[in-house]
């Protein structure tokens, strides 16, 4: 009890539009609350997407409440194609998931016949290397054996390979070619709000997603 705790209130808006793999500059408002403020000594913002690294950070006055506006300058930075797959099975298709999206339910229903899963939630480019696949997994309740998959990279089927249907799981190569050497980020950035006070700093995490 007592100790420093950070709460991002709202951000608006609360979506980032991606564009061809990038984020133009836009404004943001955001406002947090510091419970104890009085004991903590610094605060800061920091914009981050697993698969890129820290994209932005800035200070922030430490204030039991304030609310601050920001431009948020991803633009130099290469977010990765959107990576979409698809299960079709006996009973049908699936509808798309988007790689690096959160699962639309967790855990997943039993009797849920979509995609609940796809790993990994993002390719590093440092992982990829020409002619070699990035192994990737569908997971789905209702998932056999006589299930196949499909991928789309920003809108272009690819033909995956070494696919495997098993029970609940899909499982495949995709091209490294298909990606054309870019990464793939988990598509929203994880706007964190960093506060150090007694003893280790502590944080609250907000996902900017992204509006593709």
């Amino acid at each position: 009890m007592n100790e420093v705790s950070p709460l991002i209130v709202s951000m608006s808006p609360e979506t980032i539009v991606v564009h061809d793999g990038h984020a133009p500059m836009q404004r943001f408002s955001l406002t947090y609350d510091i419970d104890h403020a009085e004991k903590a000594t610094k605060a800061y913002i920091s914009v981050y997407a697993r698969g890129i690294g820290e994209v932005q950070r800035f200070d922030v006055d430490v204030q039991p409440r304030a609310q601050i506006e920001f431009l948020l300058d991803a633009s130099s930075f290469d977010l990765g194609p959107t990576v979409r797959f698809r299960a079709h099975c006996p009973y049908g298709d699936t509808d798309w998931y988007v790689m690096g999206s959160d699962p639309p339910e967790f855990p997943q229903r039993p009797s849920s016949k979509e995609i609940g899963l796809v790993g990994p939630a993002y390719i590093d480019k440092r992982s990829l290397a020409p002619g070699v696949g990035v192994s990737v997994s569908l997971d789905g309740a209702q998932f056999t054996r006589d299930c196949t998959a499909e991928a789309q990279v920003d809108g272009t089927t690819v033909e995956l390979r070494n696919v495997v249907a098993g029970d609940r799981r899909i499982a495949a190569q995709l091209p490294a070619e298909a990606l054309q050497q870019r990464p793939v980020a988990v598509r929203h950035f994880e706007v964190q709000l960093v506060v150090y006070g007694p003893g280790m700093p502590a944080e609250d995490v907000y996902e900017l997603n992204f509006a593709e």
